[in-house]
């Protein structure tokens, strides 16, 4: 026989169908943290080794980078020292060509001036022969003088 069902029945069944959702829940809620726990550290780990591996990339990369842009400065300065000896070289060798103009003019300045102390050596020489010979004719007349002076006022 079916016998019927009443109010208390119900608060059975929903007391009952409430300690097993309750607990139900509570299972569900301790499920989902070990599992998010456990995807947490999967992630953290998947993420840490990602990160270890595109670091050992950028480092791969930096370094291939670096010694790049290394032999490209280097090839870059033997450059700009080729130019700059170059440069220099041609500065010296106008250099030289200028103190080689310098030094003919100087040459010929200096040979300009050793021609003019000769002509003046030749000069002073011929002055003094003419003052000798001045001072040879003013001896004698001197001297023919003292000798009419003398002569007149002789033995008196």
């Amino acid at each position: 026989m079916l016998r019927s069902v009443d109010s208390s029945d119900f608060e059975r069944l929903g007391g009952g169908l409430r300690q097993e959702m309750h607990a139900t829940g509570e299972r569900i809620r301790a499920e989902l943290r070990q599992e998010i726990h456990a995807t947490g550290e999967q992630i953290r780990t998947e993420l840490r080794q990602e990160i270890q591996t595109m670091g050992e990339q950028v480092r791969t990369e930096l370094r291939r980078e670096i010694q790049a842009s290394a032999a490209e400065t280097r090839l870059q300065m033997e450059q700009f020292e080729s130019r700059l000896l170059a440069r220099v070289d041609a500065s010296a060798a106008e250099t030289r060509r200028y103190m080689g103009v310098v030094a003919e003019d100087l040459r010929s300045d200096i040979k300009a001036v050793a021609e003019g102390l000769g002509a003046l050596d030749e000069k002073v020489e011929r002055f003094r022969g003419e003052v000798r010979e001045d001072f040879g004719g003013v001896d004698r007349r001197l001297l023919h003088l003292e000798v009419r002076v003398i002569g007149r006022s002789g033995p008196a």
